[in-house]
């Protein structure tokens, strides 16, 4: 296998490029391995509220400035769709396209709506310890909405959940390979079958058993399925 081939890994939303660490232990041996924060995450400040395209333009920035050819972009949940955009965007840019439980694609989802207004309601109501208490016992204090703080990053958050890149996705010309987690409730399987319907050529996999977070239940089989769309 090529050892010169460099993987770049993009986080989901509200975690940071250390989510892949496991990965990358895995493959650092057989690849160049290149990650990052995402602005509003980690080490990476946001200076503006931001697109899915600007996300997008910061990946391909850094990717110009340590001159990366033709990688192969790994994007995990909203890192998934930043990937997509990417491809959209500046195609000659990158070789394959590896999506993971991508959030690129937008249901009815009535719940997180529900949820998200309700915890913009709490937020300035409450003391900050109350409020983490009440969301706690209502099991809302996971969901991405409750959690930010920053005004840049939640102004940020809802142009990203209102962009839907359903109807683009048959402009995608790379090599795609989509990873799915059969029991994932936070993109649910239907989304990923979309994705591989519409991407031409574009390969699902799904791991069985599996969530949202399927490198790290099973990063062996995940790791597995990478290597071999890689090797293709």
């Amino acid at each position: 296998m090529d050892s010169q081939k460099t993987l770049v890994f993009l986080h989901g939303w509200g975690a940071t490029a250390k989510i892949f660490n496991t990965v990358f232990y895995y493959l650092k041996d057989e690849f160049n391995i290149r990650y990052f924060d995402l602005p509003g995450f980690g080490n990476t400040p946001i200076e503006k509220v931001m697109t899915l395209k600007d996300y997008a333009e910061f990946v391909y920035k850094f990717l110009k400035k340590n001159n990366i050819k033709e990688p192969i972009i790994i994007g995990h949940s909203f890192g998934g769709a930043i990937a997509v955009k990417l491809s959209l965007l500046h195609p000659k840019s990158i070789s394959k396209l590896i999506l993971v439980s991508a959030s690129a694609v937008r249901q009815p989802r009535r719940k997180m709506l529900l949820l998200k207004k309700l915890a913009d309601v709490l937020k300035p109501l409450l003391p900050k310890k109350l409020r983490k208490f009440i969301l706690k016992i209502l099991r809302l204090d996971k969901t991405d909405y409750a959690q930010i703080d920053s005004q840049k990053l939640k102004e940020t958050f809802k142009k990203i959940i209102n962009e839907d890149l359903s109807p683009y996705l048959s402009s995608v010309k790379i090599p795609t390979l989509v990873i799915w987690g059969e029991k994932d409730i936070v993109t649910p399987l239907k989304e990923g079958e979309i994705i591989a319907k519409s991407i031409p050529n574009a390969k699902l996999s799904v791991i069985k058993n599996a969530g949202h977070f399927r490198f790290l239940e099973k990063p062996e089989e995940f790791i597995k399925l990478i290597k071999e769309f890689i090797a293709l």
